[in-house]
């Protein structure tokens, strides 16, 4: 469950509140990706009160809509300007150069290294995604496929599937993930013919980079059990959903709020993980009592050393598909390496990079 942020502390400034701008690529209660920024938000405004007031724009895509409302924001007077998707980056560092009296805070984008108003932030998706590989290994028969629903193969989203693939090949080393790609990140149509071929092709667990609503009636209406993401997915798959690894971006954001008031702007880029409370897990669903009692011990054991930091779930030995090194025997992958991946693992198939 998430844990609730600190109370409201009093802003160290002393002039008006700071103002704060969310750039989001959808709509702010789309009930995914962007959803989990915009709590976030929320989150800042309950902490921070009447020292901080936030704003947002929505549905923002292409470098030219992006930089007019930057440049918009900072015509109106505004402090600090939170991106929340890749494509705002190269916008936000050319604003950055220009406007050294604002801050921005850009999701998965490095400070260039010569800038005082400029951070870069992401999550351990790998996390989540490790447990929920896991769970469906002792929840499917042995070299059974599992279905998982992607919009395009970029780092991030290889970096969740093969976290996946990783927590499968623990629990079940036979069983195969089966990937479809979308080519899209929001039609919701495209998810659901992907889900559907997916369940028609005889998966029998189903996982996603995408929350969506149309893969959840897919596999609520078969029955197969699914692992949801970002945004708890049992609102509208209540019995096939096991359980959903959410995002909260809540601390990682009030690091750098906080960094402002206090005089001491954070540039460094934020890799933050379960441990750090950036991955949450939800309640259980119903399917996970159909686990024995030694096979709960093995998921909450997973649970217990990744979200205490005591495991990584890249740690070799680890080959990818083609059978390259990938990771030597204990070694860890660093936050580059993370950020960059560009292989799958063996037990993964529909990805061609």
């Amino acid at each position: 469950m998430d844990e609730p942020m600190d109370e409201p502390m009093e802003a160290t400034m002393d002039d008006e509140p700071l103002e704060i701008l969310f750039l989001y690529s959808s709509v702010a209660r789309d009930g995914g990706w962007t959803q989990t920024f915009d709590n976030a938000r929320l989150d800042i405004e309950e902490k921070y009160g009447d020292s901080v007031t936030t704003t947002y724009k929505e549905s923002l895509w292409g470098a030219d809509v992006i930089t007019s409302v930057i440049e918009t924001a900072i015509l109106d007077g505004i402090d600090v300007i939170v991106g929340t998707s890749f494509e705002q980056g190269e916008p936000m560092i050319a604003a950055a150069y220009e406007n050294p009296d604002v801050y921005f805070v850009a999701s998965q984008w490095d400070n260039p290294g010569d800038l005082d108003n400029f951070a870069g932030y992401v999550n351990a998706p790998e996390d989540g995604a490790y447990i929920s590989g896991v769970l469906a290994g002792l929840m499917v028969e042995s070299g059974d496929a599992i279905g998982w629903v992607d919009a395009f193969p970029i780092p991030y989203d290889i970096r969740t599937i093969n976290g996946f693939a990783v927590g499968l090949q623990k629990t079940n080393p036979t069983a195969t993930v089966k990937v479809i790609f979308t080519n899209d990140w929001v039609d919701t149509n495209l998810m659901g013919q992907a889900a559907r071929s997916l369940v028609d092709s005889g998966v029998t667990f189903m996982a996603t980079s995408l929350p969506s609503p149309a893969i959840g009636e897919v596999v609520e209406e078969s029955g197969v059990p699914y692992a949801g993401v970002q945004v708890d997915a049992s609102t509208y798959a209540p019995t096939s959903t096991v359980v959903t690894a959410e995002y909260d971006w809540g601390p990682q954001i009030d690091s750098y709020i906080a960094s402002i008031f206090e005089g001491d702007f954070e540039t460094g880029f934020s890799y933050l993980s379960m441990d750090d409370g950036a991955i949450t897990l939800t309640e259980w669903g119903p399917l996970y009592d159909t686990l024995s009692d030694d096979e709960k011990a093995i998921v909450n054991a997973e649970i217990e050393r990744i979200a205490s930091g005591a495991g990584q779930v890249f740690t070799g030995p680890l080959s990818d598909i083609d059978g390259n090194q990938i990771l030597a025997d204990g070694e860890v992958m660093g936050v580059d390496g993370l950020r960059s991946m560009a292989w799958v693992m063996p037990n993964v198939e529909g990805v061609d990079l």
